[in-house]
């Protein structure tokens, strides 16, 4: 096969090239920029693999095994509701999937979910992502991906691989909010191509999409914005194309089918009330509409700050993309033979790209002031940018040569950026490991410094962490679980790392 043979080994290349130049951020302790999130998620995997995953019924625990773990909520649910009979809190927030996919390839392996193994199956992700970018590009210039490796899908694929956002999302950082994006890749090339060969009535394609789509709501929000999408798409066009009946029929039966998987998979933690006002409860926080109850000029303004703040993080990690737009929009302006039109499938492809991601912003602006939701833009950034050097090299208005040093230019912009982004730290390491020293698995670890009970904190301490105002908080906490021993730890960090400030015993007697 001519893919494998002659486009692969330069895709893969390239895609190792970007590991070798962030090797140092891959090889290190989990630190800043949203690393708390895979520290939860390998908490969740972790007691997956230590305790066994049917023990809580292939539910997300945060809760690690030890007895004195017990009945802490870190970070797992808002409400505190979702607890099951044994004090273990579940994290609920999305759907289980992105946790299931990679415990199960470790359970496989024997290999127990840790930081590098979460890391390199990240990257994995990361390639899939690339391949499908590379995909998409053929697809819209009718290029076949299977023929000879066609230049402007590579620098696609490129551009995608090196993005600081790709790079830093799809390689240290991973939890649901990341993993979905590779779905939403394939999802959109899935979509597109059954549009673009009028394959409604496929069985091959609609398997596919089926399937893709299911991951996707089965991982995170963004599967329910994509469906959205691609219905909004099809009652637009079903009239011409009758078609469009199979992606109606097929989107809503994965919609009712998923979700209601998801309600009764989560409503047996501690039935479905609880669940239901967890998820009111976390949509108030990371909603759009979460602060109305100051009054309308006060929302008018959070929603504006917001807005602000997720412009703010497209500028810094696209922020050489949109140099390049302005300078191609001057060069066709200025160049007659260039001109800027896209085909029905562009338009196509801009939808099912765009829009899943523009909803979400709109509906959960809260939530996409985290700069990782900037990770799903970073596909239709990739693409537009492969069409648009497509056409520059057709119309001739820059030598092929200048293109060239232009794109190693902005690749090597990019990595600067990625390591600029993203200074490291073992503050957290170094915290963990002295929680793990001055405490016992026989005693419950109380503490007063939110900086301990930070999720990075947690996971290398591999103990649940009790935030109390005092030594007798943490007594009422004692004898509430039934527990014996407790020791209450302040730390404080110096220019040498972290250091035990004051270690104090605790007991539930009197």
């Amino acid at each position: 096969m001519d893919f494998l043979k002659r486009t692969f080994p330069i895709l893969f290349g390239i895609f190792l090239l970007s590991v070798a130049v962030r090797w140092p951020q891959l090889n290190r302790p989990l630190s800043n920029h949203h690393e708390f999130c895979t520290a939860i998620s390998l908490r969740i995997m972790q007691a997956w693999y230590d305790e066994g995953i049917s023990r809580f019924e292939y539910n997300p625990a945060m809760n690690y095994g030890h007895s004195t773990d017990k009945h802490i909520n870190n970070h797992a649910n808002q409400t505190g509701g979702l607890i099951d009979e044994n004090g273990n809190y579940y994290y609920v927030s999305h759907p289980p999937f992105a946790y299931y996919f990679p415990y199960f390839i470790f359970k496989l392996l024997h290999i127990r979910p840790d930081v590098m193994p979460i890391r390199i199956f990240n990257l994995a992700l990361h390639f899939i992502s690339g391949l499908f970018v590379y995909f998409i590009v053929c697809l819209l210039s009718f290029s076949r991906a299977r023929a000879m490796p066609y230049r402007s899908a590579i620098v696609a694929f490129a551009i995608y691989i090196f993005l600081p956002v790709t790079m830093w999302f799809q390689g240290n950082v991973y939890m649901s909010d990341m993993a979905v994006h590779t779905v939403f890749v394939i999802g959109v090339y899935t979509v597109l191509k059954m549009i673009i060969r009028q394959k409604f009535y496929s069985y091959k394609y609609i398997f596919f999409y089926v399937v893709s789509l299911s991951l996707m709501l089965y991982t995170s929000w963004l599967g329910v914005f994509f469906a959205a999408g691609v219905l909004i798409y099809s009652l637009l066009h079903v009239q011409q194309i009758k078609g469009f009946k199979v992606l109606i029929a097929a989107t809503v039966l994965c919609l009712i089918a998923i979700s209601q998987i998801v309600i009764y998979q989560y409503s047996q933690i501690h039935g479905p009330m609880n669940f239901f006002s967890e998820m009111i409860s976390r949509y108030m926080v990371r909603g759009s509409f979460a602060d109305t109850k100051h009054g309308l000029l006060h929302f008018m303004f959070g929603y504006l700050w917001f807005a602000k703040t997720l412009l703010y993080n497209y500028v810094l990690h696209y922020n050489v993309f949109f140099l390049l737009l302005i300078g191609f929009i001057y060069v066709a302006a200025t160049h007659k033979k260039l001109k800027i039109v896209f085909s029905e499938n562009g338009y196509r492809f801009i939808w099912l790209s765009v829009a899943p991601v523009v909803m979400l912003h709109v509906l959960f602006l809260n939530y996409s002031v985290h700069d990782f939701t900037t990770l799903y833009a970073s596909l239709f950034f990739s693409v537009l940018f492969g069409i648009l050097y497509d056409k520059l090299k057709k119309s001739g208005s820059i030598s092929l040569r200048k293109m060239q040093v232009s794109l190693v230019v902005v690749l090597l912009l990019l990595v600067a950026q990625f390591h600029v982004y993203n200074q490291g730290t073992d503050y957290y390491l170094n915290a963990g490991k002295l929680i793990a020293e001055n405490a016992t698995t026989n005693e419950v670890i109380f503490t007063n410094q939110q900086m301990l009970m930070e999720p990075q904190v947690i996971f290398y301490a591999q103990r649940n962490v009790r935030f109390a105002e005092d030594t007798a908080d943490a007594k009422l906490f004692l004898k509430r679980t039934k527990q014996q021993n407790g020791v209450f730890i302040t730390t404080h960090s110096r220019a040498g790392g972290v250091v035990i400030q004051s270690k104090t015993p605790v007991s539930a007697e009197p």
